[in-house]
Protein backbone atom coordinates (compact mmCIF):
# COMPACT_ATOMS: atom_id res chain seq x y z
CA UNK A 1 0.00 0.00 0.00
CA UNK A 2 1.29 3.28 -0.66
CA UNK A 3 0.73 6.33 1.02
CA UNK A 4 0.98 10.08 -0.27
CA UNK A 5 2.44 12.65 2.76
CA UNK A 6 2.68 16.36 1.83
CA UNK A 7 3.37 19.33 4.32
CA UNK A 8 0.33 21.76 4.67
CA UNK A 9 2.84 24.59 5.60
CA UNK A 10 6.17 25.39 6.54
CA UNK A 11 6.47 24.32 10.36
CA UNK A 12 8.91 26.62 12.03
CA UNK A 13 8.94 24.96 15.44
CA UNK A 14 5.53 26.02 16.70
CA UNK A 15 2.11 25.84 16.43
CA UNK A 16 -1.06 27.75 17.34
CA UNK A 17 -3.00 28.06 20.25
CA UNK A 18 -5.53 25.18 20.22
CA UNK A 19 -3.72 23.35 17.51
CA UNK A 20 -0.63 20.44 17.72
CA UNK A 21 1.87 19.44 15.79
CA UNK A 22 0.78 16.10 13.27
CA UNK A 23 2.97 13.77 11.13
CA UNK A 24 -0.06 12.33 9.63
CA UNK A 25 -3.24 14.54 9.67
CA UNK A 26 -6.21 14.20 7.58
CA UNK A 27 -6.08 17.48 5.09
CA UNK A 28 -8.76 18.46 5.08
CA UNK A 29 -10.12 19.79 8.60
CA UNK A 30 -13.48 20.41 10.20
CA UNK A 31 -14.62 23.72 10.03
CA UNK A 32 -17.02 26.57 10.55
CA UNK A 33 -18.13 25.96 7.46
CA UNK A 34 -19.06 21.60 7.25
CA UNK A 35 -18.86 21.15 10.87
CA UNK A 36 -22.67 20.48 10.78
CA UNK A 37 -22.37 18.01 7.80
CA UNK A 38 -22.08 14.34 8.91
CA UNK A 39 -19.66 13.02 6.59
CA UNK A 40 -16.88 15.63 4.23
CA UNK A 41 -15.53 14.26 1.38
CA UNK A 42 -11.59 13.87 1.73
CA UNK A 43 -8.73 13.08 -0.20
CA UNK A 44 -6.86 11.26 2.32
CA UNK A 45 -3.98 11.73 2.26
CA UNK A 46 -1.61 12.02 5.12
CA UNK A 47 -0.79 15.54 5.38
CA UNK A 48 1.93 16.73 7.97
CA UNK A 49 1.53 20.49 10.10
CA UNK A 50 -0.54 22.10 12.52
CA UNK A 51 -4.18 20.47 13.08
CA UNK A 52 -6.65 21.90 15.42
CA UNK A 53 -6.68 19.48 18.65
CA UNK A 54 -9.85 17.95 19.40
CA UNK A 55 -12.87 19.87 20.06
CA UNK A 56 -12.09 22.38 18.05
CA UNK A 57 -12.62 23.89 14.34
CA UNK A 58 -11.04 26.37 11.57
CA UNK A 59 -12.68 28.92 12.02
CA UNK A 60 -13.02 29.27 8.08
CA UNK A 61 -10.17 28.12 5.85
CA UNK A 62 -6.63 25.98 6.51
CA UNK A 63 -4.54 29.18 8.16
CA UNK A 64 -7.63 30.66 10.19
CA UNK A 65 -7.62 29.98 13.90
CA UNK A 66 -9.20 26.88 15.48
CA UNK A 67 -11.88 27.74 17.90
CA UNK A 68 -14.29 25.57 19.98
CA UNK A 69 -16.96 23.90 17.70
CA UNK A 70 -19.73 25.59 19.93
CA UNK A 71 -18.43 29.03 18.87
CA UNK A 72 -19.14 28.43 14.88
Amino acid sequence: MLMSIESRSTYDGTCGINEEFVTCGIECERSCSNVREPQITCNHMCAIGCFCVKGFVRRSDANSACIRETEC
